[in-house]
């Protein structure tokens, strides 16, 4: 069998560029959203948008129950000129399924909102409010999350990016401005969630209509695809699982403490978050390619591109990560100068967040390779590992147990995806090339150390864009003098292919 790994770094490059450049835009706009409600609104108000926020994005995942993992696979698996009909019913059954239980999931939230706000988060009735505001959202976001998901299946991530990271977190932007501009404080929290959503999922269902030709009306007609639920029920825990583990440090901080702390660490978590921004940007193309791979039989293949995956990822994601722990002061007063406090959360997150990323595409493979039950088992461990750890470290710490409890979780669940893709699939994601970017940022770390005492005293603004282009600058022009290998210098024509309208 002739090497594909050519292809593979062509058609990586391309679409992880794609991704990466809608992720970033989506990943600044959250993070310009976060910024304009820490300034203007304040705390304790970003501290309720959080609590509210991590409850629904947990409805979320309940009412997608794991269709959009499974829609994106069986549709990159069939043949898209031959088995359209197929293809279309997969899809169907999938937003039917969706919308059903996006609907049951909305009418709990609402429900339970009273217990949530007032029991749970010890919050406000403005908590109350929130929580019910944003459960009406549920709805559009499955339709949303499943037609950008199906879209993907065409082995295209153009379309999902643009309906999640480019139309949503912008008009997410836009209310809270509108709100804080002209109206109040409470409307910039209340409305943002369910706004986006309904504008994002019509987009979503024309791009879908334009792939496939699906009607919205079809919906309704179409039947409960037993296979896809086989599939996808496990995906949905496994999800679930990790949509816990994702927001369970502002859970447990809004159980503990008040809304006020839960919205100091937000910012922390978010600018640790924009690291994920890379992983994802290379798993949207990962997983499609790794299941078509899988059902061919494809097994060195598959070594071959989580090998060039993990080493990409690592070295677009190893300089930002370094940035954010020796500059972790700068970036928090960002938000303000109360928020300073958080300066050692973020080291510990941002340590969490680079270990996530590093071994985030070790559950995509076991995934698509039908191992879901356990990536679900890893999940359990993990998410009741957390809870243990934040119930024992919160009270203690503070917003620091918190962050210590996800570190502790990501590395825990990163050894067990190792472990486990290397004895069941018999593939790891290390090599001799990794040395490359680690003695990079080793080189890094010495100079922004060297510099620090230069460009501390400077405007944060200053200090930040000269930090970030010294840094970058370093990583990569060690990188060049180590020489870049034949499959690494796809990566920097991704740009370039994007601009090319034949087909590659």
């Amino acid at each position: 069998m002739l090497s594909k790994i050519p292809s593979q770094s062509g058609k990586i490059a391309k679409e992880a560029t794609i991704s990466f450049i809608g992720m970033g835009f989506g990943d600044f706009t959250r993070y310009l959203f976060t910024a304009v409600l820490a300034r203007f609104a304040g705390a304790e108000f970003l501290g309720i948008f959080s609590l509210a926020s991590s409850v629904t994005r947990i409805g979320e995942v309940f009412g997608i129950a794991g269709m959009n993992s499974g829609v994106m696979r069986f549709v990159s698996r069939l043949d898209k000129q031959t088995e359209i009909d197929e293809i279309i019913q997969r899809i169907l059954s999938g937003l039917k399924l969706g919308l059903m239980f996006g609907i049951v999931i909305m009418i709990l939230q609402i429900a339970f909102a009273d217990w949530l706000a007032f029991e749970v988060f010890n919050g406000s009735e403005l908590l109350k409010t929130v929580i019910i505001i944003s459960a009406i959202s549920l709805p559009f976001s499955t339709i949303m999350t499943i037609s950008a998901f199906a879209t993907q299946g065409y082995k295209l991530l153009k379309y999902k990016v643009i309906v999640l990271n480019i139309i949503r977190p912008s008009i997410m932007l836009v209310c809270v401005l509108i709100s804080i501009s002209f109206f109040t404080k409470e409307a910039s929290i209340k409305y943002p969630l369910l706004i986006s959503a309904v504008f994002s999922s019509f987009a979503a269902v024309i791009f879908l209509r334009k792939l496939t030709k699906l009607k919205m009306s079809q919906i309704f007609s179409g039947g409960i695809d037993k296979e896809l639920l086989r599939f996808s029920y496990p995906l949905m825990f496994v999800t679930i699982l990790g949509t816990f583990l994702h927001w369970m440090d502002i859970i447990m901080l809004g159980y503990f403490t008040d809304t006020t702390t839960v919205g100091l660490y937000h910012p922390a978590a978010r600018t640790a978050g924009l690291l994920r921004t890379v992983l994802l940007a290379f798993m949207g193309i990962f997983a499609p390619m790794m299941s078509e791979y899988h059902r061919q039989g494809y097994i060195g293949e598959m070594g071959k591109l989580y090998k060039l995956t993990v080493r990409w990822i690592i070295s677009l994601s190893l300089p930002l990560a370094i940035i954010l722990i020796l500059y972790s002061k700068k970036i928090m007063l960002l938000f303000g100068v109360n928020y300073l406090s958080a300066s050692n959360a973020l080291i510990v997150l941002t340590s969490a967040a680079f270990l996530q990323t590093i071994f985030g595409s070790g559950g995509q493979t076991l995934t698509m390779s039908g191992f879901t039950k356990i990536n679900l088992v890893n999940s359990i461990i993990v998410v009741l590992i957390n809870i243990s750890l934040n119930i024992i470290w919160i009270p203690q710490f503070g917003i620091v147990g918190a962050a210590s409890a996800t570190f502790t979780s990501f590395l825990l669940l990163g050894l067990l995806r190792i472990i486990e893709v290397q004895y069941l699939i018999k593939l790891n994601p290390f090599s001799f090339k990794l040395l490359k970017p680690i003695i990079a940022g080793i080189v890094m770390i010495l100079v922004l150390n060297f510099i620090k005492p230069f460009v501390m005293p400077m405007h944060t603004i200053l200090t930040l864009i000269s930090v970030i282009i010294i840094g970058f600058l370093t990583f990569f022009v060690m990188l060049w003098l180590m020489k870049f290998d034949s499959d690494d210098k796809e990566i920097w024509s991704g740009i370039g292919m994007i601009t090319n309208r034949r087909k590659t």
